[in-house]
């Protein structure tokens, strides 16, 4: 029960604070008022922990719940009014999750701390003091309040230099003031603001702008709107008068005011004119009491007995800060524009504390915008206050009259259209009797006749159905003989086509048995002349090897210096002679190719040396063999040799000195079994020391003619490619290599046959006849 009393009066004292916070001390300072309450707040809850009468408490906390109210309706409204527009929604947002964060965390931490504190009993003769942990976070919360409070007076107060207690005791004591009115006919508006924020210009825009509406208006200024007001001004704003003082400024604002309304104003607003005005009693607040060291309360109490409480309908506040203002200055300042900036802001402070205290009849606008944002702002909120014109009255009269007019018009329309109707539907009545009529008669011919056109649709059906039946058979009939006639041309032309395949299959078969037969007939001639030419070598060597003989045994029997004459003569006879000696080569050709060279080189074995002298044992003796009887077209002989040659048979190479056979002669290695095969050995050339210049001594003339093909251009005869002799075992036997895995014995394909795999492929295949070619 007591702490739902207790939380009814902290809740109920918190709404009446905001609700009455804007009527609170109005001529008091805002920030002075914010810090006052967190201060009244705080003792408050101080003094609710310390008193333990249960009654006194729930008072003391409704007290306190007042100040906090309070306190959050002023930070409130300074928040709106010193925050910028797009900038204060946000801002408001965050505060107010900071708040209810913060009441949470109230909520949790404070039974946590009660508890943690206990409870306490403290006895000093006739004093008792025993509170629980609930009084004591009530007196902690209370006495943290009390440096906050003073923190935000330190920070925020706008009236630094003149005493809290002084603008209190103004705020409370207020005085007997003239009864504060609007007036009762026109309007006033009033635009406030400080040096800069742009009020001549806005007072002329919205002036055009009423008078666009109908209104008579009468824009007007503060001071110097009158004859004694002129004189005033230049008293006032003359940078001379810097040693004025505050009081006696104070006097002459309110002087230059009094003659104003009196003057200008009230004549105006008694005529039912708009009176917009640059300045009224707010400036001489904000300027005089705010700005210089004087009370609010007095300078607002002077102003009001001057101007007999005439109130604004609207005040306009500009509000725009001290440097973007002072920034606006195109000419001298005057006295009051020359103040320092702290002066400003203070005025600045002073004018938002006036809008906050009464925010239904002032409107702040940000003036730090274009003038045409400002303008439109104010337009915005005059469609709302400001009355009609008699040219409005008199336009809106006439159009309630021409609403009035028009509905009467659309009535007697409406009747009209709703009897039209009637009318016509009476006759569409009359008309669907009609044609439901027409409608049943039209059906029950339209019935006889469907009878009479299903009867003949089923019996043309039937018709139709026995033709198709015949049209089916006929065209089964057609389909069948067609199939028979395709069957049997589909036969035809396969059997045609296994025969042609057959006849292809026996000519490939006649083709590569002749082919076989021809390169087996081409081998078989081959070796028949390697073995002829052995024999040939071996007789040759022979009689060389006797004649050998004989020349040594005759030398031996000789004198020495006529056998070293003779001797020598006769070595260089033989020499000439087998220098100019050529052998010819057998070259077999495959009857089957075109003359292509074969896939690889056959090395011919070197010949042993026979049993002969030691000039014998570094000569070799090449064999001419003969060209075998039928073999034109399968070998290629040699061109025979000059006439004119002592040996037409051998060719016996130059002895070589001894000490020197390394560098005069190379002997090729011996061939072994499957060694090389696939290589062409090439005997290098011999230098001759012995001879001169003369003709056969060189080592060009020393190798048979037609032993290579001449390379230069034009030289190309009959048979321009080399040709290589077939590839034999050591006794003789044609090699044959075995046949690739990919050839099949097809005769409908291109592959190669057993004799193109021995002898060479054919003219027409150019990468194997460039191969040859590499390895001549």
């Amino acid at each position: 029960m007591t702490y739902g009393l207790l939380v009814l009066a902290l809740t109920g004292g918190v709404v009446f604070g905001i609700r009455t916070a804007a009527r609170l001390l109005p001529s008091l300072s805002r920030r002075r008022l914010l810090t006052l309450a967190i201060a009244f707040t705080g003792i408050a809850l101080l003094a609710a922990g310390l008193v333990p009468d249960v009654t006194t408490v729930i008072l003391i906390v409704a007290l306190a719940g007042v100040g906090a109210g309070v306190a959050a309706n002023t930070g409130h409204a300074l928040l709106d009014q010193e925050a910028e527009e797009y900038r204060r929604t946000r801002t408001t947002e965050h505060l107010h999750a900071v708040v209810r964060v913060s009441v949470a965390l109230g909520a949790l931490v404070a039974p946590v701390v009660a508890g943690a504190i206990g409870r306490h009993r403290l006895e000093t003769g006739k004093f008792v003091f025993a509170h629980g942990g609930a009084a004591f976070t009530l007196m902690l919360v209370g006495a943290l309040l009390l440096p906050v409070a003073a923190l935000v007076l330190a920070k925020a107060d706008d009236r630094a230099g003149v005493p809290l207690r002084h603008d209190l005791l103004d705020a409370l004591r207020g005085g007997d003031d003239p009864v504060q009115a609007h007036a009762a006919k026109g309007f006033f508006i009033a635009l406030e603001g400080g040096d800069g924020a742009g009020k001549s210009t806005q007072a002329e825009a919205i002036a055009e702008w009423i008078r666009a509406k109908g209104h008579e208006v009468v824009v007007t200024r503060e001071p110097g709107a009158t004859p004694v007001g002129k004189r005033l001004r230049s008293i006032l704003l003359d940078v001379s008068s810097a040693g004025l003082s505050h009081r006696a400024e104070a006097l002459l604002y309110a002087a230059d005011r009094a003659e104003h309304v009196d003057t200008v104003v009230r004549p105006a607003l008694e005529r039912g004119a708009v009176v917009v005005s640059d300045r009224y009693i707010d400036s001489s607040v904000a300027y005089q009491g705010a700005g210089r060291d004087l009370s609010p309360t007095e300078i607002a109490r002077i102003n009001r007995w001057a101007t007999d409480g005439l109130v604004p309908h609207l005040t306009v506040l500009l509000d725009v800060a001290p440097e973007t203002a002072r920034e606006r200055f195109t000419e001298a300042p005057d006295r009051l524009e020359s103040e320092p900036a702290e002066f400003h802001a203070r005025v600045r402070s002073g004018f938002l504390t006036l809008a906050a205290a009464d925010p239904a009849r002032y409107l702040v606008v940000d003036a730090g915008q274009e003038p045409e944002a400002v303008t439109t702002v104010i337009r915005h909120r005059l469609d709302v206050v400001l009355p009609l014109s008699e040219a409005e009255i008199k336009a809106k009269e006439e159009a309630r009259k021409a609403a009035e007019e028009e509905a009467r018009r659309r009535a007697e329309e409406e009747a009209a259209r709703k009897a039209e109707e009637e009318r016509l539907e009476r006759e569409r009545q009359e008309q669907l009797a009609r044609l439901r009529a027409e409608e049943e008669e039209r059906k029950q011919r339209e019935l006889e006749e469907a009878q009479r056109r299903e009867a003949e649709r089923q019996a043309e059906e039937a018709r139709q159905r026995a033709e198709a039946a015949r049209v089916r058979a006929e065209q089964e009939q057609a389909r069948q003989l067609a199939e028979e006639q395709a069957r049997a041309a589909e036969e035809a032309r396969r059997r045609k086509q296994a025969e042609e395949e057959a006849r292809l299959r026996a000519e490939a078969e006649e083709r590569r048995l002749e082919k076989q037969r021809k390169a087996e007939e081409a081998l078989l001639r081959a070796e028949q002349a390697r073995r002829a030419a052995e024999a040939q070598r071996e007789a040759e060597a022979s009689s060389a090897a006797a004649a050998a003989a004989a020349a040594a045994s005759a030398a031996d029997s000789g004198a020495p210096g006529a056998s070293g004459v003779s001797g020598g003569a006769g070595s260089g006879g033989s020499a000439g002679g087998r220098d100019n000696e050529t052998v010819p080569t057998p070259v077999v050709t495959p009857t089957n190719a075109s003359g292509g060279p074969a896939d690889e080189t056959a090395v011919l074995p070197p010949v042993p040396p026979r049993d002969a002298g030691p000039d014998d044992a570094e000569t070799t003796v090449l064999p001419q063999p003969p060209a075998p009887q039928g073999a034109a077209d399968e070998t290629a002989v040699l061109p025979p040799v000059r006439p004119g040659s002592a040996a037409d048979e051998t060719a016996v190479l130059p002895p070589v000195r001894p000490g020197s056979a390394a560098d005069e002669t190379a002997v090729l290695p011996p061939v072994g079994q499957g060694s090389a095969a696939d290589e062409t050995a090439v005997l290098p050339p011999v230098r001759d020391d012995r001879g001169g210049g003369e003709q056969g001594s060189g080592p060009a003339d020393r190798v048979p003619p037609g032993y290579f093909r001449d390379e230069r251009p034009g030289s190309e005869g009959t048979d321009a490619r080399t040709r290589e002799l077939p590839q034999v075992d050591e006794d003789g036997t044609p090699r044959r290599r075995p046949r690739s895995d990919w050839a099949e014995e097809t005769p409908l394909d291109d592959l190669p046959t057993l004799a193109d795999e021995l002898l060479g492929p054919r003219d027409d295949d150019e990468p194997d006849e460039g191969r040859g070619r590499r390895r001549r």
